[in-house]
Formats: structure tokens, C-alpha cells, sequence
């Protein structure tokens, strides 16, 4: 009779021993089974809470960073920190060649003014406002945010430009907006700086606008320290004409117009926030596309005028706060769109690593930091169980299988006798473990799973919820670089979490646990088989 054979003959002339080892190894098997069940679960979930994150980036200047390393106040990050190390036109470039990077940006941020044109209004849904909000705080928010008004020149609406130098707008391409009617820039209309826009059709609408429009807008620089010295003389407002520096007048043709392409989520902001994310939702959708070429025009001109208030400034307050007002050059800002959310982590450490100073990528992917980390500590408990329980299951494995070889030594001794190769005794009673512990296993692998699924679940529903307790996470005050607010869709709820985490078995949890069963099983063998080779038939006869 081949080994084989004898393996099989034996576990079943002895079923109670093979039963005691069968029952032994499915309970300290199905603690591995449920901590890789929860493992795998965890780490998928994760993976779905990434894959619903917009693959979204930006640079942003870590304050903490220098705040801890330079010993500057954090009321005073002057100049020398965001004008000379700002990242330039040749950094940016570097990252957008990342492999990470599907197409990115670079963006400039004017602002100017009108006298006819007004904010579009912006649409609330009154039924969704929090508890203790209502639509007569909102006015300011619905008709326009910022309005300035004068006894010397009536009404005049600040608007916020965008200027852009890839014709195939990253708002578009991720998602923010949609373009509805006409085209967005080409090549030569932002590499000759041509005066052309695109707005929102909430502003369009407002204005009577259409596709081939002609709007006008002031480009200003007013005298605000002139305007504090005169101040106790009676109210007056610095954008009063009287405290003019620096004007002219701009004319752009409107070729395009966008609406903004996601909704609104009420249910991420309480209280005050509200208020502030509507401000912003307003501004988006008023926003003033235009070429790069010609914001930095408006800049310039800006950082002219400013420089003929230089003296006013210093008087008013001293050298280093009027340098803040001076910009040697427009600040760049950047969006970067990534082929996979999944690729976040690595872009922002290869990213970063591209930067000058105490810069650093920022992406969207902390929005859902708290989720993360709650289910980060159920793997972290599940590594644990899973852990001990191999280092149980191999300890207690080893003993009871040198155990159960010592209770059969006569029989080894009597096969060695009669010739048979010790290879062929140590394959026979590997057989017999194999045999046992594949049907243990698989026993284990639906029993750990089946417990797991509920156990797990449990626990991170309740790590989730002990959480959110701890205080909402604030957006749209500086927890999130302005460039990626409005790209952020919000906090996962905790039912939308735990619909995505799912224990069922799959290709990953089986191999997963049949390869640590496998190892944990080898290992467990090592001794007895060490036992075995050193046995000598004489004396295991004679003793």
C-alpha cells in the first residue's frame, strides 16, 4: 500500500483523534478567517471611499510647517514666505508631467468691477437650510455677495475673474462646470491676452446676456489708506471715486457659457458654514473665465497702482505690512486632474517633493479622513486577532501533531523496519495533516466569514459614529485649499460607508487565507517532522 493510501486508511481508522485535530484547527482557524474576512472588507471600502473622491489636486503653503521651523508668528507669514519661494510656471510644469497627472493648469485670480452688471442670483432651497437659518439671512448671498455702495458713485459690483492657460479648461474636464453654448479660448486668444470671457448662465440671465455679447469691467485701485486717515471726518467708503488711483476700462466678448454642473449639498453644513458655502457657491457661478494673458494684465496693472500708494501705506502702518500689499509678481495658483483617485497618496508625496519651501500638494482625500481612520482601528484590532491567533494556531498546532506522532511511533518504527524511506513516512503523515486541515479550513473560511460580517459591522458602525460625536469637520474656512473647495463633494454619511462595506467572499480574502493556512500549517509541521527524521526503528522497537 503507497503512502497515500495508508494517510487515508488512517484518518479513517482513527476518527476521533482526526476529529479532536479537525475541530481544533476550524477554531483557531475561523479567528484568521474573520480577521482576514474584516481586513478585506476594510481595505475595499477604503478603496470605493477613494474611487468617490475626485481625483482633484492642488499646492498648497503648509502654515504649521512654518510657524513650527521658522518661529514666525502666524498673523505674520509676510513676504519673504509667499512671494520669493511661491512655486512657479517651471514647478508646475514639473508636476503636470507626473505620470499620476491626466491634464492640469495654471491659474491666476483677478478681480475687477462694474457699475451696470449685476451678481447672478443664486437659487436656495429654502426646505434644506439648516434648523435656525432662514432665506431673509440669505439675502445677501442670493443677490450678490459683493456690493459696495457710495454717495459719489452709486452701486458697484466686485467680480472675481479666473484666468486660465489650457484652452481645454480643467473645470470643464473635471466636472465642475459644463459648457452649454458657444466655445471655451484657443490657443492664440491666450497666447495674444484677447478679450474674451465666459460666464455662468446664472449671470447671463441676470444681465440679459448671450454668446457674442459685449460686457465692460473697471479695473481700479483705490486709496484705502487716504480713506483711514479721512475716516473720522465722517463715513465714507474707500471705493469712493474721490479715492481713486488707478482706472481703466476693459471690454471682453462673451464666447461661451457654462452652468455649474453638480448640486449643492445642504446636508454637509450647519449654522454659520452655511452662509459662508453659499457665499462660495455664488461665486462660482459668477465666476469670470478668461485667458491667464489677461489676468495677469489685470494684476499688473493692480500691483502698479498699488505701488503709488507705497508711501501712504508705510505711514499708515509700517514697511513690512505695506510689502504684503506689493506683489513683484501675480500670484500662480494650479489644478491638477489625476488619471486615479487611487494614485492621491503617491502624487501628493512625488508632487510635494517638486516644490519649493514649505509648499505642499493638497488633495480632497481628507475630506473623508475621519471614515478612514475609523475603519483604520477595526483593521488595526483585526491585524492583532489575526496575529495572534497564527502564532496560537502554530503553537498549539505543533504540540498536539508531536503529540499525536508520539502515540504512533511504534507504527513509524515497524514502517522504517521493514524498509520503508523515512521521505516516504514523513509524506504519509503530511498527507494525513493536509488532508485534515484543507477540510478545517474551508470549514474555518465560511464560519469566520459568516461571524465576522456582523461582528465587524457592528463595530465599525459604532467606531464611525463615535466619530462624527467628536464635532463636524469644517469646510470652506481654510480646512481645505480655496482651489479644491468646490471640487469637494462632501463627507460620506455613515450609512452611504457601511453600504460599501461588504464581507462577502471574494477571489482576494480566499487566497488570502488559504496562503497564511498554508504557511501556518507548514510551520506547524516543522517539529514533528524533525521528530520523525530523528527516530531509529531499533529503538523505538526495543524501548
Amino acid at each position: 500500500m503507497n503512502a497515500f493510501k495508508r494517510a487515508v486508511t488512517n484518518i479513517k481508522r482513527q476518527p476521533v483523534k482526526n476529529g479532536v485535530l479537525l475541530f481544533l484547527i476550524v477554531v483557531l482557524a475561523t479567528a484568521s478567517s474573520g480577521a482576514i474576512s474584516v481586513r478585506q472588507a476594510i481595505n475595499n471600502t477604503e478603496e470605493s471611499i477613494m474611487l468617490k473622491t475626485p481625483a482633484v489636486a492642488t499646492f498648497s503653503l503648509n502654515v504649521q510647517a512654518v510657524v513650527e521651523e521658522t518661529d514666525t508668528p502666524q498673523m505674520r507669514l509676510g513676504s519673504d514666505t509667499w512671494r520669493t519661494n511661491r512655486p512657479t510656471f517651471e514647478d508646475i510644469s514639473a508636476i503636470g508631467d507626473l505620470p499620476y497627472v491626466r491634464m492640469y493648469d495654471a491659474v491666476m485670480l483677478p478681480y475687477f468691477f462694474s457699475r451696470d452688471l449685476d451678481w447672478g442670483r443664486l437659487e436656495i432651497d429654502e426646505q434644506r437650510l439648516p434648523p435656525g437659518v432662514s432665506i431673509s439671512s440669505m439675502e445677501s448671498v442670493i443677490g450678490g455677495v459683493f456690493g459696495f455702495r457710495g454717495d459719489d458713485f452709486g452701486y458697484m459690483e466686485l467680480f472675481f475673474g479666473r484666468g486660465v492657460a489650457n484652452p481645454n479648461m480643467v473645470d470643464i474636464d473635471a466636472g465642475l462646470i459644463d459648457l452649454i453654448l458657444g466655445r471655451t479660448f484657443t490657443e492664440e486668444e491666450i497666447s495674444n491676452a484677447e478679450q474674451v470671457v465666459i460666464v455662468s448662465q446664472a449671470f447671463a440671465t441676470a444681465n440679459e446676456l448671450s454668446v457674442g455679447s459685449i460686457i465692460e469691467f473697471e479695473n481700479s485701485v483705490y486709496n484705502f489708506a487716504l480713506h483711514a486717515r479721512e475716516e473720522n471726518e465722517g463715513f465714507t467708503t474707500h471705493w469712493d471715486d474721490r479715492f481713486l488711483v488707478a482706472h481703466r476700462i476693459l471690454e471682453f466678448e462673451i464666447v461661451g457659457i457654462y452652468d455649474v454642473d453638480r448640486e449643492f449639498n445642504y446636508e454637509d453644513y450647519d449654522d454659520w458654514l452655511i452662509e459662508v458655502s453659499l457665499g462660495e457657491e455664488a461665486r462660482l457661478q459668477n465666476r469670470i473665465y478668461m485667458p491667464i494673458t489677461v489676468a495677469e494684465d489685470i494684476l499688473t496693472f493692480s500691483n502698479e497702482g498699488n505701488l503709488l500708494l507705497i508711501d501712504d501705506i508705510i505711514e499708515l502702518f509700517d514697511e513690512d505690512m505695506a510689502e504684503e500689499f506689493i506683489q513683484e509678481e501675480p500670484w500662480i495658483e494650479s489644478i491638477f486632474v489625476l488619471y486615479d483617485p487611487r494614485d492621491i497618496d503617491a502624487f501628493q508625496e512625488a508632487g510635494s517633493a517638486q516644490l519649493p519651501g514649505f509648499w505642499e500638494i493638497n488633495s480632497l482625500r481628507d475630506v473623508n479622513a475621519r471614515l478612514i481612520s475609523s475603519m483604520d482601528t477595526v483593521r488595526e484590532i483585526a491585524d492583532w486577532i489575526l496575529i495572534a491567533s497564527v502564532c496560537a494556531t502554530i503553537a498549539i498546532l505543533t504540540l498536539i501533531i508531536t503529540l499525536l506522532l508520539r502515540d504512533r511511533r511504534h507504527e513509524i518504527g515497524v514502517y522504517m523496519a521493514l524498509g520503508e524511506k523515512k521521505k516516504r513516512v514523513i509524506f504519509q503523515f503530511l498527507t494525513e495533516i493536509i488532508l485534515v486541515s484543507t477540510t478545517a479550513i474551508i470549514i474555518a473560511l465560511f464560519i469566520g466569514n459568516s461571524i465576522s460580517a456582523t461582528i465587524s459591522k457592528n463595530l465599525v458602525e459604532q467606531h464611525l459614529i463615535d466619530n462624527v460625536q467628536q464635532g463636524q469637520v469644517i469646510f470652506g474656512d481654510g480646512a481645505l485649499p480655496p482651489e479644491l473647495m468646490h471640487f469637494n463633494l462632501g463627507e460620506l454619511s455613515i450609512d452611504e460607508t457601511l453600504e460599501m462595506y461588504d464581507t462577502s467572499l471574494d477571489i482576494a480574502t480566499i487566497l488570502t487565507f488559504i496562503g497564511i493556512g498554508a504557511i501556518v500549517i507548514l510551520l506547524s509541521t516543522v517539529i514533528p517532522i524533525v521528530y520523525v527524521i530523528k527516530l531509529e526503528p531499533k529503538k523505538v522497537l526495543t524501548g
